[in-house]
């Protein structure tokens, strides 16, 4: 629910879908499983108040589905270029709808304790999707001109969505799959996003409270620490999301977008590459903070022989010669690294996060090899460890320009 809402919010006047897969077969005669929770799905962007469209299908697996959703969804020239998963852990779905304030929007909740059935974000699940938790059928509502009790059916038909995956049941999706649905959305041209910790995402503080927030860009592909001064498409897409999501409200008021620039140590070239920064932020009339970095003690551990994986693969003598060697690198695949190194920049980014909302983290492309699909994930799991909502990035195409 807290990541629905996030989105909407970064999309500002953009296409926002909502995509849903059904895993199953069409069989003859059978009602159609699509079409008995699609009106679920339109209640809860109604109760919501955002503005997004629904798209169900019905597919023999989770990843066939999604690239039917991904190939058909939109019209024309408003097909989305950028799609949004859930992020791929061991975390159980949570329920997040329960408790979800509705008074901002139409009705206020009854003091007395209630059990509705809810529609919580699921985490295994690969599109923006919904599960359900046991309860009662009816919650007591309020509206601004009413006390009366309102039936939760035929108030809230989103609370009629699946029950919720328990702890001993299997995931219907494995890490293979999930990897594999990254890589059809990049050679479909597609921008991809992974959205992780969102249950944690407090907008209503910020809303409530008037509390003053960071939102962080950290525009360095860690897989590749030498290009950490080189800005390219996905750290530009990066800058233009986090811009978005502060021209809108509560953000626009509340929050200020810090870009982070990591070096070796704080000197003249440090300095110039700083000011080449700011002015690049400023043509692109982006409003934010520049924040320098040194981080040598955190890439010494790459290079360090003894913290290194058996398995760790490793950019050729030759690549690492050139810049053009390391920029084809970073453009065909993912490299393994060592844990220590990926632990390192984790705590490098937590002891900037005090009072951070959400930051904007470089995705890398994926592994070709899809044995490396567990161990990609596994980079991305321990560099986004105990941080704040996390949105991974990945860019196709060009989104700014500086001419005329």
């Amino acid at each position: 629910i807290n990541l629905i809402d996030f989105v909407n919010d970064m999309k500002k006047g953009g296409l926002f879908i909502l995509g849903h897969v059904k895993t199953g077969q069409m069989d003859t005669g059978a009602a159609d499983l699509c079409s008995q929770e699609y009106p679920y799905w339109v209640s809860l962007i109604d109760n919501m108040k955002i503005k997004a469209f629904v798209d169900m299908t019905l597919a023999p697996t989770i990843r066939d589905g999604v690239l039917q959703l991904m190939r058909l969804s939109g019209l024309g020239g408003l097909r989305p270029n950028t799609v949004i998963l859930g992020f791929y852990d061991g975390a159980l779905p949570e329920d997040k709808l329960r408790n979800r304030s509705f008074f901002k929007r139409r009705w206020l909740k009854s003091s007395t304790p209630v059990n509705p059935m809810a529609a919580p974000v699921s985490h295994q699940q690969p599109i923006i999707q919904s599960g359900a938790m046991e309860g009662a059928s009816t919650i007591t509502l309020h509206s601004f001109n009413s006390s009366a009790a309102i039936n939760g059916n035929d108030m809230f038909p989103i609370f009629n969505f699946g029950e919720l995956r328990q702890e001993d049941e299997d995931k219907e999706l494995d890490v293979y799959s999930y990897v594999q649905i990254i890589k059809d959305a990049l050679n479909l041209n597609k921008s991809i996003c992974l959205a992780r910790n969102f249950h944690q995402l407090q907008k209503d503080d910020i809303e409530v409270n008037k509390r003053k927030v960071f939102v962080d860009i950290w525009p360095v592909n860690f897989i590749f620490p030498e290009t950490s001064t080189q800005f390219d498409v996905t750290c530009l897409y990066m800058l233009q999301l986090a811009t978005i999501l502060s021209m809108v409200k509560p953000w626009k008021s509340r929050a200020t977008l810090r870009v982070f620039l990591c070096i070796d140590a704080i000197n003249d070239n440090a300095l110039r590459t700083q000011q080449h920064l700011d002015e690049l932020l400023s043509q692109l009339r982006i409003n934010a903070q520049t924040r320098m970095i040194a981080w040598e003690n955190v890439t010494s551990l790459l290079n360090n022989t003894s913290t290194i994986n058996d398995s760790a693969a490793t950019i050729p003598v030759e690549q690492q010669a050139t810049t053009t060697g390391i920029a084809a690198a970073i453009t065909n695949s993912f490299i393994d690294i060592n844990d220590v190194y990926i632990r390192g920049v984790n705590e490098l980014i937590r002891q900037q996060c005090d009072s951070t909302s959400c930051l904007y983290l470089y995705l890398p492309r994926p592994p070709k090899d899809k044995s490396l699909s567990p161990r990609y994930m596994r980079v991305l799991d321990l560099l986004s460890h105990d941080l704040p909502p996390v949105m991974f990035v990945h860019g196709v195409s060009s989104v700014t320009c500086t001419q005329l």
